[in-house]
């Protein structure tokens, strides 16, 4: 619960709140996760290049090039677009943190009690447990042949090796963060 605590701030955070964690979180995040945090900014990229296209191309605002007309960046946009991308590389950066500090089966555990109320729905939340454990797997560890070879490959091969699922309950802790965590959203949203 403390990391979506930590994401909904990001989203939530305005001018200096959010540069300063945003701060926070690149040092915390280079000196726990390094490689985790560098290899998924990476992946990440193309989606920010489309966040500065479209928020600096298509914001109505101050020209930054006269000579361009309608088709330049304004300077609204690219304050809009630096601000969004800069919103995506926290979010990133906190979960290059907790995949790296985090076990597979602790984080699914947790996503399992997230999830309980999805259960109502006719959802199947151990199903759900079980297809992201094989995702955590194959991201980890992918097949010789990437995806391609999964396609490829026969459904059976004789050899399973049994995936563990842990069932955690929420603490009194993750309430008390819950209840602030929606306090806030409520008191943001109503401002």
């Amino acid at each position: 619960m403390f990391w979506v605590s930590l994401v909904v701030f990001s989203q939530l955070a305005r001018g200096p709140a959010l540069w300063g964690f945003g701060l926070v979180v690149l040092v915390a995040s280079l000196w726990l996760a390094p490689a985790k945090a560098r290899r998924l900014l990476r992946r990440v990229r193309v989606l920010m290049l489309v966040l500065v296209i479209l928020f600096a191309f298509f914001t109505p605002g101050e020209a930054m090039a006269p000579w361009a007309g309608r088709a330049g960046p304004t300077w609204e946009g690219a304050a809009l677009a630096v601000q969004h991308c800069l919103r995506l590389a926290i979010v990133v950066m906190l979960v290059a943190v907790l995949l790296e500090r985090t076990g597979e089966r602790a984080m699914v555990s947790g996503l399992m009690v997230l999830a309980a109320p999805l259960a109502l729905l006719g959802l199947s939340v151990e199903r759900l447990a079980v297809r992201l454990l094989l995702v955590f797997r194959y991201v980890e560890s992918p097949p010789e042949g990437g995806w391609r070879a999964l396609l490829d490959a026969p459904r059976f091969d004789g050899a399973i090796e049994p995936l563990l699922v842990e069932h955690a309950a929420l603490r009194w802790s993750d309430w008390l963060v819950m209840a602030a965590l929606t306090t806030a959203i409520v008191f943001g949203a109503s401002l």
